[in-house]
């Protein structure tokens, strides 16, 4: 194709003025904070019981508002529990219209599917009280990069369940905070489905592509607290040549296997690459792994947690690393390393090696 080296330092750029751009998602009111709220006020507490799926009395406190669906994986249920039958799944960036918050973790309320209002229950911390995709009037768009779709908006969670080629020309019809694009398509079965990709794969207009914004993060050493309290003792931060938009980035010194050590084969993985940008990690990303440690380069990795345990000290091509991060599309028999840049990432690309445990 024409043009290609001229997209990829394209590309390139776009990678560097977005990196870090996340942000913490804004904290929805709890059962308790809604409680000490309505006591400060001195206003009426509306109380009132329900049942979970085991018959369980649950308490909920009356409380109005307007919230959006933050989770890859949310499901409005029948009660106000995992074990309650299904509705339906509750999509990234949908409307939940709550009436009420449970002392157990969830809220009751409403969605539409189409076309029907339809009431039921999701977990709290699967919601937010920020508008996650920003509608706009629908536009044809030209795509200039071969692109995967995915179906949540962060390369590390979301599932592929579509593919666009150069040139393709795709609907467009949301943004989030300008570094994903949702689009419209159909797939192979002519069914129409909404996914997500970057919107640095589309033929946009520049000036929708913010500039990174940052908190000017730092690395610091390992508070103890986390599940491995050791996690960034060793670790060094980058020097200013490879600061990106003020954040930076935790890097580990390589670890390599010793002689004679006891390994345990675990079969032949996919391996692939993430950084913590937003395209890998969504825009609420932080650096923090899913067990509380800060993400290192040449040490952390992304695993499937049922198949390879937390904690657990992996071999792939001789470099030791620590499992100590997952995402949904993190599957059996793959493990997704963590480096430093998204264009590392790129130039890494995905291979299939064998893996072992050190024991």
């Amino acid at each position: 194709m024409k043009n290609k080296k001229l997209r990829r330092q394209m590309w390139a750029s776009l990678i560097v003025s977005l990196f870090f751009s996340a942000r913490v998602s804004a904290a929805v009111l709890d059962y308790q904070e809604v409680w000490d709220l309505v006591a400060q006020e001195n206003q009426m507490m509306i109380q009132r019981q329900v049942l979970d799926s085991k018959g369980a009395g649950v308490n909920i406190l009356g409380q109005e508002d307007t919230l959006y669906v933050f989770s890859r994986e949310a499901i409005l249920r029948e009660t106000p529990d995992a074990d309650g039958a299904e509705i339906c799944p509750a999509a990234y960036g949908q409307t939940f219209q709550r009436t009420g918050v449970c002392e157990n973790g969830w809220s009751q309320g409403s969605l539409e599917k189409n076309g029907q209002i339809l009431e039921g229950y999701l977990e709290t911390t699967a919601l937010s009280t920020e508008t996650q995709i920003e509608e706009i009037e629908e536009e044809s768009v030209k795509v200039i990069q071969d692109t995967d779709i995915v179906d949540f908006p962060a390369r590390k969670e979301g599932e592929v369940i579509g593919e666009l080629l150069e040139d393709d020309q795709v609907e467009r019809t949301g943004v989030i905070q300008d570094i994903w694009s949702q689009i419209r398509f159909v797939d192979k079965d002519k069914t129409e489905i909404t996914g997500f990709v970057p919107t640095a794969m589309l033929d946009v207009a520049q000036d929708e592509i913010s500039e990174a914004s940052s908190d000017d993060g730092t690395i610091h050493k390992g508070s103890g607290k986390g599940v491995f309290a050791q996690a960034v003792n060793g670790v060094t931060q980058v020097d200013e040549g490879t600061l990106l938009s003020g954040a930076m980035v935790a890097e580990g010194e390589p670890v390599t296997v010793a002689s004679g050590a006891a390994l345990k084969a675990l079969g032949t993985f996919r391996i692939t690459h993430y950084c913590a940008c937003p395209i890998c990690c969504g825009v609420y990303a932080n650096g923090i792994t899913a067990t509380g440690t800060v993400c290192t380069t040449n040490r952390t990795i992304a695993v499937n947690p049922s198949q390879i345990p937390y904690g657990s000290q992996v071999v792939i091509n001789g470099q030791v690393y620590v499992a100590e991060d997952c995402g949904g599309a993190i599957k059996d028999n793959c493990i997704d390393i963590y480096v430093g840049t998204h264009a590392e990432g790129l130039s890494r690309g995905t291979y299939y090696t064998e893996v072992y445990l050190l024991q």
